[in-house]
């Protein structure tokens, strides 16, 4: 399977470095641009299959890409955003002040903690391991693309190459960027990663934000 994984575009809360998790949160006048931008860019892709996390953001910018290709946007939750509970709306620093020690834990070892009401990094990882095998599963030779988050990719790429989920953050996302994979169950190779130079006519407002 060729995995094709969007992250969204730009949103207010990105903008303004809010904790946006699974709050369902449209996409800026700037993200409407970029999902164009992007679909473009994919136009002459062949494309067997466009799915996209069931919030606004994602749905949107698969509906841009959708355009070009004459195909339906199929929605799949378990490509949703991390969730991060209580803290969604918040900045950092508005948490630090009212949760210290739960959000030491959650920097220290996501994989293990989570805000109240939220999501480790495990249960995410969980949750990409179903949607890979449900996807692989359909379209084993197919060109698949998903429409997802910042902080879901990051752990995509850590459970990919088999590494410290902790280290999600060393990969950074900009939004509307490309990511591609040849995925099997057998064998994972890396074809593209944070891929934006279709956006060069943004510069200067293009944002590589690792708050999710």
């Amino acid at each position: 399977m060729r995995l094709i994984v969007v992250r969204h575009g730009e949103t207010l809360y990105n903008t303004n470095h809010r904790l946006t998790g699974q709050s369902d949160v449209p996409l800026n006048p700037l993200g409407i641009r970029q999902a164009r931008l992007v679909a473009a860019y994919l136009a002459s892709e062949h494309l067997d299959v466009i799915v996209s996390s069931d919030l606004e953001r994602t749905r949107a910018t698969a509906g841009e890409i959708a355009r070009h290709h004459g195909l339906p946007v199929l929605e799949d939750p378990d490509i949703r955003e991390i969730s991060l509970g209580e803290w969604e709306g918040k900045t950092l620093v508005e948490v630090e002040a009212t949760d210290p020690d739960v959000i030491a834990q959650w920097r220290a070892n996501p994989a293990l903690h989570a805000p109240v009401g939220g999501e480790t990094l495990i249960q995410v990882r969980e949750r990409i391991q179903r949607a890979l095998h449900s996807w692989y599963a359909r379209y084993p030779d197919g060109d698949v693309v998903w429409v997802a988050h910042g902080g879901l990719i990051g752990v995509l790429i850590c459970h990919l190459l088999d590494i410290d989920i902790n280290r999600r953050h060393q990969f950074h996302h900009a939004n509307a960027s490309v990511n591609e994979f040849l995925y099997s169950p057998e064998r994972i190779s890396i074809v593209r990663l944070n891929e934006i130079a279709f956006l060069r006519e943004l510069e200067g407002t293009v944002l590589i934000d690792t708050v999710v």
